[in-house]
């Protein structure tokens, strides 16, 4: 099995990495368009989410469709615009809040649709989806702890794989630090 370079020359990707994300987009969305058709036609397998409002449904789907698309775009920004010709970690902007921020943000897109009409069968294709990614990410990570050593273990430690902090752990710290300072009267 060949191993393919990172397009910056850091780490590997998984080999069949395009060839899955397509696979598995394509997939997904067959699935939700049959499963979403047939609730049309004879609404058996959309139970799950009936019950809820439909505009929730529908702000969820816009929040996750927006997550989705500013996490994809912004991790393009960095890697593809910013870190072009100079490979290393990143570890600020998106890259600060989680380590896999393009893979989450395809996540979040797909699953975004199944707020909008929801099946158990589009539920289980997503989670397969999910699990795929993990892999692959685990891959790139295995890569990239060789490549980095210390400096990716640290940064894994720091970074969330998949679910980001909405604070970081330096401005908690930070403002624990802060709250300290001023209850014992410092300014």
């Amino acid at each position: 099995m060949r191993l393919s370079e990172n397009r910056h020359g850091l780490g590997r990707e998984h080999p069949l990495c395009d060839r899955i994300q397509i696979l598995m987009i394509i997939l997904f969305f067959i699935v939700w368009s049959i499963d979403s058709i047939s609730h049309i036609k004879g609404g058996y397998s959309t139970i799950v989410f009936g019950s809820v409002f439909l505009p929730a449904r529908l702000v969820l789907f816009a929040v996750f469709i927006g997550l989705g698309c500013y996490l994809v775009l912004q991790s393009h920004r960095l890697v593809f615009r910013e870190g072009n010709g100079h490979p290393g970690l990143f570890d600020s902007g998106v890259y600060g809040q989680v380590r896999h921020p393009m893979y989450l943000g395809i996540l979040l897109f797909c699953l975004a649709f199944l707020f909008v009409l929801t099946s158990l069968v589009s539920i289980g294709i997503w989670i397969v989806f999910f699990v795929a990614y993990d892999r692959m990410a685990a891959y790139e990570e295995k890569s990239l702890t060789e490549t980095l050593g210390d400096d990716y273990t640290a940064y894994q430690k720091r970074v969330p794989k998949w679910f980001p902090r909405l604070i970081s752990r330096q401005r908690a710290a930070t403002g624990e630090k802060r709250d300290t300072l001023k209850s014992e009267g410092v300014k």
